[in-house]
């Protein structure tokens, strides 16, 4: 099981952060995703053997959204928020 912080762009309402949690979830591997719309951050837990965050990235552009940033190496404090990321 791996995370990943995506930075979205294009969300300009809370309905985009909804798109943004279905468009993820839809990927096959994907066990749990978290979307916080004033933050423009999606937390991604997945299975590495299923899915990258490239396919993500793929999907979110698909969906009218883009990836600023895709933290590629280890996993990422979401700085606190919720606590689900680990961070």
């Amino acid at each position: 099981m791996q995370t990943e912080v995506l930075n979205v762009t294009g969300m300009t309402t809370e309905d985009c952060s909804e798109t943004v949690m279905r468009t993820i979830k839809a990927i096959d591997g994907v066990t749990n995703v978290s979307v916080s719309f004033p933050q423009n951050r999606a937390i991604v837990q997945f299975d590495e053997d299923q899915t990258a965050p490239q396919e993500m990235a793929a999907a979110l552009a698909k969906a009218g959204f883009g990836v600023k940033k895709v933290s590629f190496d280890e996993p990422q404090s979401c700085g606190g928020c919720c606590g689900k990321c680990g961070g």
